[in-house]
């Protein structure tokens, strides 16, 4: 059945159930062309054929989608990074491996990336759906901290702080990545470079006799 929707051609679908996915889908294709400042609801009302108000039924400003579009992010790589976990059993192949993961993420989808973790969300936490992809992702490091911990693979120390460690050093190189820092180097050595970097780092938390 289709209906007219105010400014919007009679012979145009209605959309209701899909809607949210839509603009979400249309919003990560203007912020990989255009970037965040220049993303508009009614502009991708009426990229997708609705009235200009549809989309305030499922969000409330622009701020509210690209929270949105943030947490998506969040959800995509904790899924990434969880898989390249779960091909190894050894917790420091597992830190390694996810890393890698993770800065590779950041590599395919550098847009995203820096809405997921810069400043152009106003107030994040506001959002619950935001801040419970970012914990669960986080949570993938954590795991696997606390199992090097528990293992007597990593050193004895808070759990939570090898895991902001580990996270603080892939941020870091990703960013760097990102930014376009490593193209000093060529691009055959790039990921050898990053594996590298990630092993050297890894070496001080794993446990050594005396510890």
């Amino acid at each position: 059945m289709r209906e007219a929707v105010a400014g919007v051609d009679a012979h145009q679908p209605y959309h209701h159930g899909n809607l949210r996915n839509e603009l979400l889908d249309k919003a990560l294709t203007q912020l990989k062309q255009v970037g965040p400042d220049k993303i508009s609801l009614r502009a991708l009302a009426r990229e997708i054929g609705v009235s200009q108000t549809a989309p305030y039924r499922h969000f409330a400003d622009k701020n509210a989608l690209l929270a949105a579009l943030a947490a998506q992010g969040y959800r995509e790589l904790q899924r990434v990074t969880q898989e390249a976990a779960d091909a190894h059993s050894d917790p420091s192949h597992q830190l390694c491996h996810s890393g890698n993961a993770y800065i590779q993420f950041a590599r395919d989808n550098p847009e995203l990336y820096k809405l997921m973790f810069g400043p152009v969300i106003a107030c994040p936490m506001d959002y619950p759906e935001l801040a419970e992809a970012g914990s669960s992702a986080f949570q993938v490091i954590l795991n696997i901290a606390t199992k090097g911990v528990s293992e007597g693979v990593f050193t004895d120390r808070d759990v939570s702080l090898i895991a902001h460690a580990a996270w603080s050093m892939v941020h870091g190189i990703a960013s760097l990545w990102i930014d376009g820092m490593y193209k000093c180097t060529e691009s055959s050595g790039e990921k050898s470079m990053i594996l590298d970097s990630l092993k050297i780092s890894l070496y001080g938390i794993l446990k050594r006799d005396g510890d």
